[in-house]
């Protein structure tokens, strides 16, 4: 959701379930020691794939940091923890590192899991593959998505919404239901007809 995220992580035998707080400030977690069997249970729910990591804890520049070195992708991801936010806008990078690229994004293994690496190679239909199957889901764009293919996305979320509540509510036929068609309804009206004042003209009649 918007407001957390849940992973669940194997290590040494031991089986664990992890709820992270959405915050871009504060580390916030919440870890659960859980049996194999929910783990396993948990594994068959998976969204995009599992990954396999290795994880250090050590001090850097005095710092408490963690590097998180991934069997695939090969890539290896450095976190510091600052005691204070001034303390993290105020550090520099020592001069015995180079830095080669910056990004700006956030760069974790939710993002792997449901992007992959290949950041430049946006796949959009394995979004849709990954809506198709599950809507139970807070929508979660990566900074370097493009308008076109995030405004299809959110376009084809919002209809399969529609269509799950309706089809609820053909079925169950009570109010709760309905009211949630009618706000998927309201959602899709309100975003088709403001397509041509929050985005491009050009845009705007590419998606029309």
């Amino acid at each position: 959701t918007s407001n957390h995220s849940v992973k669940f992580q194997s290590f040494c035998n031991e089986f664990y379930k992890i709820t992270k707080f959405n915050n871009s400030i504060l580390e916030q977690n919440q870890e659960e020691k859980i049996s194999k069997k929910k783990f396993e249970k948990a594994r068959k729910k998976i969204i995009g794939k599992s990954i396999k990591k290795e994880c250090f804890e050590f001090k850097f520049c005095s710092l408490k940091s963690y590097i998180d070195i991934y069997e695939e992708p090969k890539i290896c991801i450095l976190k510091i923890f600052f005691p204070t936010l001034d303390s993290s806008n105020e550090f520099k990078i020592p001069k015995d590192f180079k830095i080669q690229k910056e990004l700006h994004h956030d760069l974790n293994s939710k993002h792997i899991v449901l992007y992959g690496f290949e950041y430049q190679n946006f796949d959009i239909e394995k979004c849709f593959k990954i809506i198709e199957k599950n809507q139970n889901f807070s929508l979660d764009f990566p900074n370097y998505i493009n308008a076109y293919d995030g405004f299809r996305i959110f376009l084809f979320y919002l209809f399969k919404k529609l269509k799950f509540y309706w089809t609820l509510s053909l079925e169950r036929k009570d109010k709760q239901s309905l009211c949630e068609f009618l706000f998927y309804s309201r959602s899709l009206y309100i975003v088709l007809s403001s397509m041509n004042t929050i985005l491009d003209k050009n845009l705007s009649n590419i998606l029309a």
